[in-house]
């Protein structure tokens, strides 16, 4: 596992920017460099054996045209389709509970006697750790506390300091932005309960403020160590407790990806999850090594609890539809001759006979290409080879 992060800090609303370790984590399963075309739709799909994508490529058998046979037809053939073909590339990725970020003592001195272990889901109201054997409470909202919230007190994060009182069955104040006697009062109840001092007040180094529950991923140093030996002590890193796809997506390819754009995700069992691209990075990173750049896409999914029990973290492949044609005439690529003068033919099969017909092509994609040319139409049967 990669070294905490010393520099990301989550914030409500806004997005998280990739160490360089978790970059390089997200970026040892990458594909090639895709090239650039219109974005339609994406998949994504987990474990180690996702299969390849087929690249279409056309068969050439050389030399002239054989002459139109006129025995049986043959045995191997297909019809000419109509409908929409879909080409697609593919960028590795990781499925985990996103980039760990640091939480930062507010504790000018003291011992760090507790930590929640790694992997524990912290909700709120419970404690985050300890020092001197006063718990760090967690509850929820934006606001970064940074002053005494007592009686008198106007603001935000008064608000929010209610609010999570609410949420925990607290009764008997208002919630609004006002700290007054009734707030008072639930302080004291919550602060008893909790384990800390019942003074009705609550400092900054009792709570830690997050806009939502947390996951503990590591300790960051060990119980029985002295904080304010140094500013800004992590004492552990956290993330969301919901598992996401991050992508780390060549900026090449930024502009095929979309917030809300569809996507699905194929777990190593075989099960899919749909999903859906809940935010596309701004921001681009650099992996010097690699000479890569890139912008993190996070691919939430529809039913998170689906993923309960499996894999903390777990290689993907996000699959970006790179160009799509509608309504267009395709054969198996099987299907094509190369002409001698150039370009191709196919060997269509009519009443028993069978004749070389000049076609132009247009897209490969998936083992199938789109033809047009004098006589090819929807339904005619065509050779391919075996």
């Amino acid at each position: 596992m990669t070294a905490p992060p010393t520099a990301a800090e989550y914030k409500a609303g806004g997005r998280c920017v990739p160490s360089r370790a978790w970059a390089r984590a997200m970026t040892a399963s990458w594909a090639s460099p895709l090239r650039r075309r219109p974005r339609r739709h994406l998949l994504v799909l987990a474990g180690a054996g996702a299969a390849a994508l087929i690249v279409a490529a056309a068969l050439g058998f050389g030399g002239s045209p054989p002459p139109s046979p006129t025995g049986p037809v043959p045995a191997a053939t297909a019809t000419v389709q109509r409908g929409t073909l879909t080409q697609t590339q593919q960028v590795g990725g990781l499925i985990s509970y996103g980039e760990p970020v640091g939480l930062v003592a507010q504790q000018q001195s003291g011992v760090l006697t507790w930590v929640a272990a790694p992997g524990t889901t912290v909700k709120i109201g419970q404690p985050v750790y300890a020092v001197d054997g006063r718990p760090v409470v967690l509850l929820h909202g934006t606001a970064t506390p940074y002053r005494t919230l007592a009686t008198g007190t106007v603001g935000s994060d008064v608000k929010e300091l209610e609010a999570s009182l609410q949420e925990l069955g607290y009764t008997g104040f208002a919630v609004d932005d006002t700290f007054d006697a009734a707030t008072a009062s639930a302080v004291q109840a919550w602060q008893a309960k909790s384990g800390l001092p019942a003074q009705g007040t609550v400092s900054p180094d009792q709570i830690f403020v997050h806009d939502g529950d947390i996951r503990v991923a590591l300790q960051a140093i060990p119980v029985g160590s002295h904080l304010g030996l140094q500013p800004n002590q992590q004492v552990l890193t956290y993330s969301g407790t919901t598992q996401v796809a991050s992508i780390p997506l060549d900026v090449s390819l930024q502009h095929l990806v979309h917030t809300d754009d569809p996507a699905t995700i194929a777990l190593p069992t075989g099960q899919r999850l749909d999903g859906t691209v809940s935010s596309v990075g701004t921001v681009a990173q650099t992996i010097e090594e690699q000479n890569k750049t890139f912008v993190t896409v996070i691919v939430s999914f529809g039913d998170p609890s689906a993923l309960a029990g499996g894999f903390d973290s777990s290689p993907v492949t996000l699959t970006i539809v790179t160009g799509q044609r509608a309504n267009v005439l395709t054969v198996p690529v099987t299907a094509l001759v190369a002409n001698p003068d150039g370009g191709y033919a196919v060997q269509t099969v009519q009443n028993g006979q069978s004749t070389f017909a000049p076609v132009t092509t247009g897209m490969f994609a998936n083992g199938t290409v789109e033809i047009s040319g004098a006589g090819i139409t929807e339904g005619v049967t065509v050779r391919v080879a075996q």
